[in-house]
C-alpha cells in the first residue's frame, strides 16, 4: 500500500469509478444510462478536491505489479474539503449529475451533518476493483490506516452504502448510526468508530 499522489488521480478515479458502479446509492444519485464515464469523473473531481485540502489517498497493488487493485480516501480531522474549493468542480457536478443535481447537492449536505460533533477521520470511500473483491484488499486498506489512526486517539465515520455492508465494517469495530438521510436514493448507513483510549 502506497500513499497517493497528484499523478495517481486518473488511476485511483477510474478504481473507485469501476468499484462503486454498482453500488446503490451512488448510482440512485445519477441519471439513467452510462455510470461508469460520469462516476470516473466524480471520482477524479473528489479526489482532487480531498487531496488539495489535506485529504490522504491510498492505493493498493500487488508486490511488485504496476495495476492499483484498490483504493481508500480518507479526510482527516480539520481536512474538509471547503465550499470555495468545490466552485471550481461545480461544473464537473452538474455534467455528472444533470437533472439529478439537486437531488445529490442535497444528499451531499444531509450526510455532512450527519458527521459526528467530535474530531474524527473520515472514510469518504474505499473500493476495489471488481477481480479482486472479497480477496482481502479493503481489509489491508482499512486495516493500516486505522492502526495509525488509534495511535491519534480520535474516532473514525463512514457511510456503509448497502446494509450488507454494516457486518463488514462491524469487524473493524465500526457501529452503526442507523439511515443517513438523503434524497432521490437510498440511504447509506452511517458508521463510527470509538476513539481508542
Amino acid at each position: 500500500m502506497v500513499r497517493a499522489s497528484p499523478q495517481d488521480v486518473d488511476t485511483a478515479a477510474d478504481v473507485l469509478a469501476r468499484a462503486f458502479s454498482v453500488d446503490p446509492h451512488v448510482v440512485g444519485l445519477l441519471p439513467r444510462g452510462d455510470v461508469l464515464r460520469p462516476l470516473t469523473r466524480l471520482w477524479r473531481r473528489i479526489l482532487r478536491e480531498t487531496l488539495a485540502a489535506g485529504g490522504h489517498a491510498y492505493l493498493a497493488r500487488r508486490r511488485g505489479a504496476p495495476e492499483v487493485l484498490g483504493v481508500a480516501l480518507w479526510e482527516g480531522p480539520g481536512e474538509k474539503v471547503s465550499l470555495r474549493q468545490m466552485v471550481p468542480g461545480l461544473l464537473s457536478y452538474l455534467s455528472v449529475f444533470r437533472q439529478r443535481f439537486p437531488e445529490a447537492l442535497v444528499t451531499e449536505r444531509l450526510a455532512h451533518e450527519a458527521h459526528p460533533d467530535a474530531p474524527h477521520w473520515y472514510l469518504k470511500a474505499v473500493g476495489t476493483v471488481p477481480e479482486v473483491r472479497g480477496e482481502g484488499v479493503g481489509t489491508v486498506l482499512l486495516n493500516d490506516r486505522l492502526r495509525e489512526i488509534d495511535g491519534e486517539h480520535v474516532e473514525t465515520y463512514l457511510e456503509a452504502s448497502t446494509q450488507d455492508l454494516v457486518p463488514y465494517y462491524a469487524r473493524f469495530g465500526f457501529v452503526s448510526r442507523g439511515p443517513v438521510p438523503c434524497r432521490g436514493t437510498v440511504p447509506a448507513i452511517g458508521m463510527e468508530r470509538p476513539a481508542v483510549a
